[in-house]
């Protein structure tokens, strides 16, 4: 089991990769610093950029929530299309505090299981850091995968979506 949640998938797409750049261009909303009275109402259900060869993303949403899954897409040309392997996983800086955050709570546990061997400390002193511990270990498994679903389903459908008679 990894520590941080992340997800790999592929897609293969009838389009060219110059059409599957303008299409997704055409489907996810640019970042924006979002301020009081700025948002507006979009159909669009990603926000990101789309380069010449790749992409990056994630669902757009009016609250913060941590968990929502970075999308970020390479293009490869197909025999009969465009093949687009798409990493999934959670944003940098929670992946840091994620890391850092483990990190002080097991050297806490560690001092507390030190205390309980050595000065016969009660047991249940270092039961409560090896409880969050676990907490925050499967917190952003939960809201990862959670969200992570929602994403791919959406990708999928933007994807086929596109209007091949045209």
């Amino acid at each position: 089991m990894k520590l941080i949640p992340s997800a790999k998938l592929e897609m293969t797409t009838s389009l060219s990769i110059a059409e599957l750049e303008e299409y997704l261009r055409e489907n996810i909303q640019q970042n924006r610093n979002y301020r009081i009275g700025s948002i507006k109402k979009s159909n669009k259900y990603f926000v990101g950029t789309v380069f010449p060869d790749h992409f990056k993303c994630k669902k757009f949403t009016y609250q913060k929530n941590s968990f929502l899954p970075q999308v970020t897409g390479i293009f490869l040309e197909a025999p009969q299309g465009t093949k687009v392997k798409i990493n999934l996983k959670v944003d940098s800086f929670v992946t840091i505090f994620l890391y850092l955050f483990i990190a002080v709570i097991f050297c806490v546990f560690l001092v507390t299981f030190f205390m309980v061997t050595t000065q016969d400390s009660a047991l249940y002193i270092a039961l409560i850091p090896l409880a969050i511990l676990i907490i925050f270990m499967a917190l952003p498994h939960i809201g990862f995968h959670l969200e992570k679903e929602h994403t791919i389903s959406e990708l999928k459908k933007m994807l086929s979506a596109y209007p091949h008679g045209q």
